[in-house]
Parts: structure tokens; sequence; C-alpha cells
């Protein structure tokens, strides 16, 4: 199965949570958690080792045949994946049969491997595996949708052995983010060691609300959000008039999103024409603003933009994480914003660095734009 959604839906919160609960009812064989910034976990090498060993210390039965295929072949570690995955792992779970009762191994974050090539290598290994007749596992690969895992996942003959869960707005994921907060501010208010400087009405509804719309459905704004809120050496009803730009900052060291900021920052760094990207990327939100519509035609945004038509494809492919596209039967394409929140980002200097928009100019931009278009139709 492949779990898949924009940056920040939940996909490694479901994950551990999953692996947690199958492994309590004794099915999970194996995980493994990519992290782009932990040189342990962000490269292909650590992957089968990492595999082959839980199921080593939790599967008492294989451990003679996977020593003894370390012990035969001490290279077994330089083969390749494939190899590896099936000498390791495969091979040894089917001399089992039918008493192997733990088949699950879950994979989080594969697009948090740094080399791209590597996760394409690990997607053949697992499709060659489980069209293995002896191949006994399931496999639990989460990730964001970038374009090479898409392409990857969308042959033609993996569909056979693939189901797929998108974590999109049709889960109403609004309603379980209000849900979130509501629960962690009234957790912050009983228990913060300044609890008694708090308001007895803290938090508003209101504030509930905007944090929830900024979310977009995604929960990392909200997390981020209820982390810097709930510092223990602050005040949380000031944290979170800051996060509301109700009040200043404390200066550039106090940055409620710098998490958020770095997410942002290295998903947008990854396009050929950033300056482009960007003010399709600003023009997009504003309309999604002010026609309070979600989705906007791709052709339109071609149109106004004087591209080619296909070219919006082509230059926004790399940004499946911010951006989903969806296409019905016999209609054009629409591209929707996954994170309402980017546009803060951009217009904030401090935040955003090179990646920083100026509103004014990109808005008149926007309007020479459409007048143009407008003239030509």
């Amino acid at each position: 199965m492949w779990l898949y959604g924009g940056a920040g839906a939940g996909k490694s919160a479901i994950a551990q949570t999953l692996a947690e609960r199958c492994d309590s009812e004794g099915r999970l064989l194996a995980s493994f958690f990519f992290g782009r910034s932990d040189g342990t976990r962000n490269h292909v090498k650590s992957l089968i080792p990492t595999i082959a060993c839980q199921i080593y210390a939790s599967v008492p039965g294989v451990r003679d045949d996977i020593a003894s295929v370390i012990n035969n072949d001490p290279l077994i570690f330089n083969r390749t994946l494939s190899i590896q995955l099936m000498s390791l792992v495969i091979e040894p779970l089917a001399r089992l049969g039918d008493t192997l009762s733990q088949n699950l191994i879950i994979i989080d974050g594969l697009d948090e491997c740094v080399d791209g090539v590597s996760q394409l290598t690990i997607l053949r290994a697992l499709f060659d595996s489980v069209q293995n007749p002896t191949c006994q596992i399931c496999f639990l690969v989460a990730s964001r949708p970038e374009h090479d895992i898409v392409n990857a996942f969308s042959a033609q003959n993996v569909e056979v052995i693939l189901a797929r869960l998108v974590l999109d707005d049709e889960y109403q994921s609004l309603q379980d983010i209000k849900l979130f907060l509501k629960d962690k501010f009234t957790d912050i208010a009983e228990m913060h060691p300044f609890r008694k400087l708090v308001p007895k009405e803290w938090p508003d509804n209101d504030a509930v609300e905007e944090i929830a719309e900024k979310s977009s459905g995604q929960f990392i704004y909200a997390s981020i959000v209820v982390k810097y809120v709930g510092s223990t050496r602050h005040r949380p009803d000031e944290r979170l008039a800051i996060v509301r730009n109700l009040r200043p900052r404390k200066g550039d060291s106090d940055m409620p999103f710098a998490e958020l900021d770095t997410l942002y920052t290295h998903i947008l760094s990854s396009v050929e024409d950033t300056s482009l990207v960007l003010e399709i990327l600003s023009f997009a939100i504003h309309y999604s603003k002010r026609s309070r519509e979600d989705y906007i035609s791709s052709e339109t945004l071609e149109e106004i933009h004087d591209l080619e038509p296909g070219s919006l494809q082509l230059l926004l492919c790399d940004l499946g994480a911010l951006i989903a596209v969806k296409q019905k039967a016999n209609e054009p394409h629409t591209l929707r914003i996954l994170h309402a929140s980017i546009l803060d980002f951009l217009i904030d200097r401090s935040r955003s660095k090179d990646l920083h928009i100026s509103g004014n100019l990109l808005i008149t931009k926007h309007i020479t734009n459409c007048l143009r278009f407008l003239s030509s139709a």
C-alpha cells in the first residue's frame, strides 16, 4: 500500500501509530523511518540492514538463515538492494511457511531519502519482492507524492499488487485539526506552569478557527503552533498572539515557524524557474482567497501567464508536496494550493530570505497579466 499526501498531512504520525499497534498485536516485522536531516536515516544503505536486524530480533526461526547469509557472503550489504532484500528478508521468511504471523514492513518518508535514484531503486526492489510467489510480506510505504515516486507507482504492471490511500480534503481533516487544537489548548490551559497568567476563556473560538483555516487540512501547521504556544518558558496567550500577528516577535531568534520555513525552503529550492513558480503560486493563492474556490484551472493559469499549453505541469512537477493537481474525465487539470500559510512565508523576508516576494509588486504584475489576457481574449 502507498500512503501519500502533501507535506505535513500526517503520514508519519499514521505510520508510527500503525507500527505501534501492529507491534502490540504481533503483526509487525520491521519498520524504517527515513529522515532527511538525520545522517543515519537519509540514505538507502541503512534500510535493509535495519529491517534484517529487526527481523532477526523478533523472529527466532530465521536467525540461523540470516546469520548464514552474512557469514557466507560478508559483502552482502554491498550487493544490489533487490539481492539484499531477497537474501536477508524474503527467502529466510519463506522457509517458515504458514507459521509466520508477522507480515508487515512499514517504510515511512521515502521522499526523505536524499538520493532520488535510490528512491526508485527501493520501489523496484519492493515490487520485485511482492511479485515473488514465496513472498508473504505486505509493505506499507508512506511518502509525499513527488514526481518520480508518482511515476513509479503509476506503472501499469504494479497495479495488481498495489493499493493506494491518499490523505486529501475528502477525509474532512479540517474538523480533525480543530479537535486537535481544542484538545491541546485545553491541556496547555490546565497544565502549563504559567497557567494562572492565562485568561479563563483562552483561547477564543476565533483563534482556533483561524489556525485551522491556515492549516489547509495539513496537520504540520497546527502541530507547530501547538509546540510553539506550549513552551514552558513563555506565556501561552502571548505566544498565540504572536502566531496570529497580534503581537510583534521578540527578535529574529523568536521564529514560531522555523520548522515549517525549512520545509518550504527545501521544497521550493528544488524547482528550476523559481521566480516564475513563485509568481504562479502567489496568483493561485490570491485567486483562492478572493474567489473562495479551492481549485483553479491549469489552462487558465497558463493563459494568464502566457505559457505554452501543458507547460504548467512541467513547471510544477516537483511541488507535489505543496500542490494538488486533479483531473476529471474530459475536463482540464485543476490546481489547488495545499498550504495557505505559504503566502505568509513568502512575503516575510525574515522567513523566506532568497525566496521572498514583494506582495505589492507581485499583485501589480498579476493585474497586468489579467489585463493583457482580457485584452487579447
